[in-house]
């Protein structure tokens, strides 16, 4: 796996929440807030598993320093990681992996006839630190035939059970409409797992730095007793 190099710092950095989101989660949950919903892993999770591949850090842009850059827009999504009392959770492995931007995953059994990328690196797995906190810069996700385009996740935290998810984006709303896995979910679950985007500074200490269009997931885990909350592996 790659050291991790200065670009590449950028990417564990807290996040806020929607205010409003969180007053309508805790009028439904009373003093919680609810967990995001399980969606399907779908057919396409890489092949060995992400920890086995020879490249899975936080930069999806590219294979390795040297390498050249993936085509397609580059976006960052900076992530957190909370129970349902909004504790962050420390040690959680998130996984994700999505398609290039030509719409075409990195997998034997994805066969459509979009092109390839070999510069991009389609996944990534990363470990939560105190705060519960991710961040991936990675390129804006193409349009995969009969979907919208979208992140898959998986987390696994310790002592809790393995949440398989996938994450939307706000300016695709019309594309959202006409996927049926998406529709599939709750409004309040739609909301909660579709992120708008903002162009920030990939250092949030330097306003100067690199902007990229940044968006923000909040993932909430269920209790520790909940297998709902999960799909198989």
């Amino acid at each position: 796996m790659r050291s991790l190099d200065s670009r590449r710092r950028f990417l564990v950095q807290a996040i806020s929440g929607s205010g409003v989101g969180l007053w309508m989660a805790r009028t439904a949950w009373g003093n919680f807030i609810p967990p995001t919903a399980a969606q399907t892993k779908g057919p396409f999770y890489p092949i060995p598993e992400i920890e086995k591949q020879k490249y899975f850090d936080a930069d999806l842009t590219r294979l390795d320093a040297n390498s050249p850059v993936a085509d397609g827009e580059q976006i960052a999504v900076r992530g957190i990681v909370l129970d349902m009392d909004e504790k962050p959770l420390d040690k959680a492995i998130v996984e994700v992996w999505q398609a290039c931007a030509s719409g075409r995953y990195n997998h034997p059994q994805d066969r459509n006839d979009r092109p390839m990328d070999p510069n991009f690196q389609y996944w990534a797995r990363l470990i939560t630190g105190p705060d519960g906190t991710f961040s991936i810069r990675t390129i804006q996700p193409g349009k995969y035939p009969g979907r919208t385009p979208h992140l898959h996740y998986r987390i696994a935290a310790p002592n809790r059970s393995e949440l398989v998810t996938q994450m939307y984006f706000e300016a695709n709303q019309e594309l959202n409409r006409k996927d049926g896995i998406y529709m599939d979910l709750k409004p309040e679950q739609r909301a909660a797992v579709t992120i708008g985007s903002a162009k920030k500074p990939i250092a949030e200490k330097d306003p100067n730095s690199e902007q990229l269009p940044t968006g923000e997931f909040r993932i909430v885990l269920g209790p520790l007793s909940d297998t709902k909350s999960t799909q198989p592996m």
